[in-house]
């Protein structure tokens, strides 16, 4: 025992040299962005110049405890460098490396497209939480002078420093733009809207009392809207970094998965707090209601534009994985392989399933009994606002817009054009020119009849919307001869948008020949190295 003891210590020098540096644990980008970041001027200064000005502010508000101007400098201070300053960092931060062509030997460390983008925005959030921490002995010298509610200044604290975290994120995303004018354009956009929200906030704080704005938060939208904005928050930050690691990686490389995977957690959520409202049977408010489906709505439209814009990716080493798994492997292949053929599949299910949700717990009166298992709030006499109308005749044709230009290349432009988010456009542009054009030719002619010409487009609910209602937006003089009801206009709005979707689904299982084919191929190369295992 004693001969143990006393050779411990003689092996502790060798113990030690074979534990791995700090630094070595972590990311070989964070490191290095880290200690870029750590000696830039932008950083150095900016630290400086706030712990400068922050102990001037607290000096001044010894003398004066109760003056808002002093307080709202102190936030000031810290919110020009976290929310300012510091995302400015990551605005060229996959520019220097592609401008560099420096993409190619971070690949050759095996460093994926989305460590390479993290480790650049973990980078500037590290700093962004130095320069949180060195904020916190000011928070102290002012507690001790009382009057300083603490548990609100560090929720304010933290308020601002992730909005600093999400705009970071942005820009990081967004760096891989070529053109500088974009990238500018994107720094000033996203340096304003963190000024006025800034501005906003610290005049609403310390124009009144510096308790109200939280609490009136939480009294008007509760648990949900705090949910909400971290639900958006969250997700805006991962579609910036998944496009900008989508730039930094190999086309082999399969994304589709994580960014679906995210999209869909996004869109439960947004469907999850719109369930726990009371159903709208029984409710007249329908404000929060509203801006859930909004939200989930917009989150479809972004992931189902990701996924219809994706080229298929027909390789055996992005199936291989799949395949491993078998069938269901194969099946869950058809959901998350790259490509639109799969996107089609995906955002078809899950647009399926959110409004089948939606519609048989929500948006019907339970005590009117219909074949479809209810009558929809919106075409009850009782609720004639038209909010409701414009958002599923309306709005929620958008939805059925999204396949639309997909469906037109494949018939008339497939052997034309590559696929890609230009082509997109270009069809999207086309299908709202007729539009527009058949609008203004009804007009014109004083022929309002012409307007249901636009049977096939989705959004030409709109048109039929406002003529409905006897509005005058988009073809004057023409709402009293329209004969088409808002139930009409519903009922045709949702037979068009299935109609362009199973035209989709079908394409889609058209094009997943060509993967039937490789994933052969992958099962066939997988049981040849179990047969070379085996023998």
């Amino acid at each position: 025992m004693n001969d143990t003891a006393s050779a411990l210590p003689a092996r502790l020098p060798d113990m030690a040299a074979q534990l791995p540096d700090f630094s070595d644990r972590l990311s070989p980008m964070l490191v290095k962005e880290l200690r870029q970041g750590m000696r830039s001027p932008v950083f150095v200064w900016g630290m400086i110049l706030m712990n400068a000005f922050l102990a001037v502010v607290v000096w001044l508000t010894m003398l004066e405890p109760e003056s808002n101007g002093l307080h709202r400098s102190f936030f000031w201070a810290y919110c020009i460098l976290v929310c300012g300053l510091l995302p400015l960092r990551a605005a060229g931060a996959l520019h220097d490396e592609l401008k560099g062509n420096t993409i190619d030997t971070l690949m050759m460390t095996r460093l994926t497209g989305w460590r390479i983008t993290l480790g650049k925005w973990i980078a500037v959030v590290a700093m962004q939480c130095l320069a949180a921490v060195t904020v916190l002995p000011y928070e102290i010298v002012r507690y001790f002078m009382g009057g300083l509610n603490v548990p609100l200044e560090l929720a304010w604290l933290g308020i601002f420093l992730l909005a600093g975290m999400t705009s970071a994120a942005v820009l990081t995303g967004f760096s891989w733009t070529r053109f500088f004018l974009v990238r500018a354009a994107l720094m000033m956009g996203m340096t304003f809207l963190m000024w006025h929200f800034c501005k906003e906030v610290l005049d609403e704080m310390f124009d009144g009392s510096r308790d109200y704005l939280l609490e009136r938060f939480y009294v008007e939208w509760g648990w949900r809207g705090i949910g909400l904005l971290l639900v958006a928050g969250l997700h805006l930050a991962f579609f910036a970094l998944d496009l900008g690691a989508s730039q930094a990686s190999p086309l082999i490389e399969n994304r589709a998965p994580r960014r679906r995977v995210a999209g869909l957690m996004a869109v439960t959520c947004y469907v999850g707090i719109a369930c726990s409202y009371p159903p709208l049977g029984f409710t007249g408010d329908f404000r929060e209601f509203l801006l859930c489906c909004k939200l989930a709505g917009g989150t479809l439209l972004v992931v189902g534009l990701q996924a219809l814009v994706e080229m298929p990716v027909n390789f055996v080493s992005t199936v291989t994985p799949w395949v491993k798994r078998g069938k269901w492997g194969v099946l869950a292949g058809r959901f998350f392989y790259n490509g639109w053929p799969s996107g089609v599949m995906f955002l078809g299910v899950l647009l399926a399933v959110c409004l089948t949700v939606l519609w048989r717990q929500y948006l019907f009166l339970e005590d009117q009994v219909s074949l479809l298992g209810g009558i929809p709030v919106y075409l009850n006499d009782y609720y004639d606002d038209g909010s409701l109308s414009h958002l599923i005749g309306g709005w929620g044709a958008l939805i059925g817009l999204v396949p639309v230009p997909l469906v037109l290349w494949q018939i008339f432009f497939r052997k034309r054009l590559t696929w890609h988010l230009g082509v997109y456009w270009i069809m999207l542009m086309l299908v709202a020119s007729v539009q527009l054009g058949l609008i203004a030719v009804a007009a014109g002619l004083k022929m309002p009849n012409l307007l249901k010409w636009g049977l096939p487009l989705p959004t030409m609910s709109w048109t039929w919307l406002e003529e409905s209602y006897g509005g005058a937006d988009l073809s004057p003089g023409l709402s009293d001869y329209l004969n088409w009801g808002t139930l009409q206009i519903i009922v045709v709005s949702w037979i068009v948008i299935p109609a362009w979707w199973l035209g989709a689904v079908l394409l889609a299982m058209r094009a997943f020949q060509e993967t039937r084919a490789v994933e052969r191929e992958a099962a066939g190369v997988l049981q040849q190295a179990k047969t070379v295992e085996a023998g």
